[in-house]
């Protein structure tokens, strides 16, 4: 099985309006870690970005001048082969789809987007918590740390942390029901 955690941090939550700045993605295939990278990626429009987002998020525009990715065809393209034939998961993912979405549709390339697995779900599965925000997750989960967050990499990383208690609480369930 080919799994790809995948975590965005945008300029805001509009994807009509605003711009994702940060991408990270880790693909999992059979249990191995076969691809691991995070890019900041440069706005194009950064009149139209919420201040609050920018600061939760991080931005500092003389770090993504340096550092950071424009978007091009081939970018897309390339995003579009790392996802093929995978399962997304990540924490709201549907957020995260709907700005590669816009991406890809500003690109023209047409991309049939894999199934998703939200990471929120498995969370309540898990903990049974009610608040699912990340950041509640983390604050009340031994093991996670709101340090970094907010960043697409550890959020990337807190996801394969939660996809895998919830693999290990599947296993031990289903371990205690074979005995029976």
């Amino acid at each position: 099985m080919k799994l790809a955690f995948l975590d965005t941090e945008t300029t805001g939550l509009d994807n009509k309006r605003h711009e994702i700045i940060e991408l990270a993605l880790i693909i999992i295939e059979d249990g191995v870690r076969i691809y691991e990278k995070s890019f900041k990626i440069k706005p194009q429009h950064i009149e139209t970005a919420n201040s609050v987002a920018l600061k939760i998020n991080g931005y500092d525009k003389d770090i993504w001048a340096k550092e950071g990715y424009c978007w091009n065809l081939e970018s897309v393209k390339r995003l579009a082969a790392h996802l093929e034939g995978a399962v997304i998961v990540g924490h709201n993912v549907k957020f995260d789809i709907g700005f590669l979405r816009a991406v890809f549709k500003r690109y023209k390339h047409s991309f049939r987007f894999p199934p998703e697995l939200d990471t929120k779900t498995l969370a309540r599965l898990v903990w049974g918590f009610d608040r699912l925000s990340m950041d509640h997750i983390r604050e009340n989960v031994e093991g996670m740390t709101t340090v970094g967050s907010h960043r697409a990499l550890k959020d990337v990383e807190d996801c394969i942390f939660i996809y895998d208690k919830f693999i290990d609480k599947i296993t031990t369930t289903k371990s205690k029901t074979d005995i029976i």
